[in-house]
């Protein structure tokens, strides 16, 4: 990123002056950062049982990464949408509860994430948990002491790429990087003209590749470091 400063001194006409910065990194939380596969199947049954229905769909790949509305409509195909509602209220306490202790950072994530922040790279996380979940399971993985922010879903459960696009409005962000698994990952760096890195060990990886074919990658965080 390139910022233009304007440099005075005495005696001569201003000149614009050239500044390089730290292009900033967005992280995706769930499948790029932390393994939450676990606890999130558990708290999906539990929430699934409490209000009289089995869970169908067991496929991380295709339960992890969507709105939880969406994921639940995939876990069990049948419900309605005021029970899909009841079933989300039901996941979200069981997970702030107890389902986020089930999850783990992925080998290098600390590393990396120190290394961008020694490099002065911003860093964020967004994230389609809601808020509450984002912040619960960031201060429990530590990565609150990481990052300087993690954006989640508020009530109005907005597409990744709109959101993305609300923080590059906010910090004036003219290009960056995107690490992340999914679809909605993919869709939210193109949008806003973001570098897109392919967490190859994410729970929708294979999804990317079948709808877009080879896509650069990364076979594990610790390969941020060489990209420095």
């Amino acid at each position: 990123m390139i910022w233009w400063l304007r440099c005075v001194v005495p005696g001569l006409m201003p000149e614009k002056v050239a500044i390089l910065m730290p292009e900033p990194w967005i992280f995706d939380l769930d499948g790029t950062l932390a393994d939450s596969s676990e606890g999130i199947l558990e708290s999906l049954e539990m929430a699934l049982n409490s209000c009289g229905h089995p869970i169908l769909v067991r496929d991380t790949n295709r339960l992890i990464g969507p709105n939880l509305p969406i994921s639940v409509g995939i876990a069990n195909p049948n419900l309605g949408a005021d029970t899909i509602t009841r079933v989300v209220e039901a996941y979200r306490s069981h997970y702030n509860l107890t389902g986020h202790k089930k999850s783990k950072l992925y080998p290098g994530a600390v590393e990396a994430l120190t290394r961008l922040a020694a490099a002065k790279h911003p860093i964020y996380i967004l994230t389609n948990k809601i808020q509450k979940a984002a912040d619960i399971i960031a201060r429990h993985l530590g990565l609150d002491q990481l990052v300087d922010h993690i954006y989640g879903q508020d009530a109005s459960e907005q597409p990744k790429p709109d959101r993305l696009m609300a923080i590059v409005r906010k910090h004036g962000l003219k290009e960056g990087v995107l690490v992340g698994d999914g679809l909605d990952d993919y869709a939210a760096a193109r949008q806003a003209n973001f570098r897109f890195l392919l967490a190859m060990w994410g729970y929708g990886t294979s999804v990317v590749l079948r709808e877009h074919g080879p896509v650069a990658g990364l076979n594990g965080l610790e390969e941020i470091a060489g990209l420095l």
